[in-house]
């Protein structure tokens, strides 16, 4: 319920945004929406849309295909291009010290990240896309979590990482991949989170060269942690502007600039699919 409210509330707000300028939200959505066929196979409207950005954040529903897909399909679109990328993931470098140690496949779920969290992170989604993205020559891949999992400091301490990445790597692109309240460029519930703290430091002056974008979904299913319970969940969303305007079953939609909000923009899949946790216990 509260992804839909979500959804509500954001278009209310945008509609509002667009009628003082003539223009409702679903004439802007239809004319603006860019469809992609596969999130992991994406085309150069997708590239045009984001290239200007130096840092572009992902946030996702745990247990999920289609995010960790969208950063393999970024990845491949930018290298492809002749980018440079690092690609983050919200997961404790202490916790990944078999892959860091020995880059291999293998390696990944020996790691105690995804022996011990059993949070729907540890997916088979999130280990396809570290192996194949960890074989790019043209990407990177660094994690940025903390352990201290349910400290007030943690999205502090995931921007201080993550800004120790950018600035590692100047004039590379970042990618990331966390929960979707992390990726959120307005205080959330009165916290700041991560986003925030990026888009706001002055030493990396990006203001308007970062990009956050949430994954909305109207069906399928997912994997994931919810009342203290790890497991494969139904969704079946009513139909939303996202999902009946286009009638796109993917496609990439950014917000007008002047919009202040969570998100920069979202990509929508029509469907999700569930991603089941890997453990080799």
């Amino acid at each position: 319920m509260a992804f839909m409210r979500i959804q509500l509330s954001l278009a209310v707000f945008i509609f509002g945004i667009l009628h003082l300028s003539g223009q409702d939200f679903k004439t802007y959505l239809k004319e603006n929406a860019l469809k992609f066929e596969k999130a992991d196979s994406l085309n150069n409207e997708i590239y045009n849309a984001l290239s200007d950005y130096s840092l572009i954040m992902i946030g996702e529903m745990h247990g999920t295909n289609e995010p960790a897909d969208f950063v393999r399909g970024l990845t491949n679109l930018f290298t492809g291009k002749g980018d440079s990328v690092s690609v983050g993931f919200e997961i404790p470098a202490g916790q990944m010290e078999a892959y860091l140690a020995n880059p291999e496949g293998s390696n990944i779920i020996k790691s105690e990240f995804f022996q011990n969290t059993p949070d729907g992170r540890n997916s088979s989604a999130w280990v396809s896309a570290i192996a194949m993205i960890g074989k790019n020559p043209l990407a990177h891949i660094f994690f940025y979590d903390t352990d201290k999992k349910y400290s007030n400091s943690r999205d502090s301490e995931m921007y201080v990482n993550i800004k120790r990445e950018i600035l590692q790597h100047p004039g590379w692109k970042t990618f990331t991949l966390s929960g979707n309240v992390h990726n959120m460029l307005l205080p959330h519930r009165g916290e700041i989170k991560t986003a925030y703290y990026l888009q706001h430091d002055n030493d990396l002056e990006l203001i308007d060269k970062m990009c956050s974008l949430n994954h909305v979904y109207q069906t399928g299913s997912m994997f994931n942690m919810m009342n203290d319970t790890l497991k494969k969940r139904d969704v079946n969303y009513p139909p939303s502007e996202y999902s009946s305007v286009t009638g796109y079953e993917n496609y990439l939609f950014l917000f007008p600039v002047n919009v202040a909000d969570n998100y920069s923009g979202v990509f929508f899949t029509r469907r999700i699919t569930a991603s089941e946790a890997v453990s080799i216990k």
